[in-house]
């Protein structure tokens, strides 16, 4: 009676290995077309004549510097009570942070200004998803470790199932 080679299991690992890789495949497919999705994009604000704004040597914050995905903001006017319009050089302003801080060599404190500025926010989707798609970035640099390892696995699995069962008897 002959003995035949048994792969049962290497069937099913080469299945597994298939379908994760198809998996992956078609999530990287999904999460590419949400980022192309406007409903993701940053949604564009502007206020005008917000009260209560300062220009000295402490940092102003704006309210809205919290929402989620905020950026890009711009000031677009100071007023200050006493002189009216504040020129560009009394003041700097952090883009990503959405602060006003006096500059150096000012002539003077502004402390009632009102201000009026752009800003935009509500990315926070977007950004979380392009955040996954680079940290997925390092799977394909992985991925022929993974496929090595994965043949030395289906090589050891014929040799120590099938080489010992295919020995030719009465040689």
């Amino acid at each position: 009676m002959e003995k035949k080679a048994q792969l049962g299991n290497l069937q099913g690992i080469i299945a597994t290995l298939i379908i994760v890789g198809l998996l992956i495949g078609v999530g990287f497919l999904i999460l590419e077309s949400f980022l192309s999705t406007d409903s993701l994009q940053d949604t564009s604000y502007t206020v005008v004549n917000k009260t209560g704004a300062y220009v000295n040597d402490t940092v102003y914050t704006v309210a809205q510097a919290t929402d989620g995905g905020f950026n890009s903001f711009a000031v677009t006017s100071i007023h200050n009570e006493t002189i009216g319009l504040l020129l560009v050089g009394n003041y700097t302003v952090n883009a990503n942070a959405g602060t006003i801080v006096g500059a150096v060599g000012r002539t003077d404190n502004y402390s009632t200004c009102n201000i009026s500025y752009t800003y935009k926010a509500g990315a926070e989707a977007y950004q979380g998803i392009d955040d996954t798609i680079e940290a997925m970035t390092t799977v394909p640099e992985l991925l022929a470790l993974i496929i090595l390892i994965a043949v030395i696995g289906i090589i050891l699995a014929v040799v120590f199932n099938v080489i010992p069962g295919a020995r030719v008897s009465g040689a």
